[in-house]
């Protein structure tokens, strides 16, 4: 990744060209202008997605760690 696609700037133009955000509006916040983006449709689906897979590998983790638990403390009795 190139240092200008890691930049706060960089991220929001690469995802408004995915077309998972676009702008909302401009404000002049103290003589600096302030840009507001919404997530589109797309933006949506894939923060949905995203959400979803993260949940299952926190239901998984979940899983093993009470498994290991109770693995440990039937070894101990």
């Amino acid at each position: 990744m190139a240092p200008r696609e890691m930049t706060r700037t960089g991220v929001l133009e690469r995802l408004a060209a995915e077309g998972v955000i676009e702008p909302d509006r401009e404000e002049n916040h103290r003589g600096r202008l302030r840009r507001y983006y919404r997530l589109t449709g797309a933006g949506e689906a894939a923060l949905g997605a995203e959400a979803a897979r993260r949940a299952s590998g926190a239901q998984a983790a979940t899983r093993r760690l009470a498994a290991r638990h109770a693995a440990g403390h039937a070894a101990r009795r």
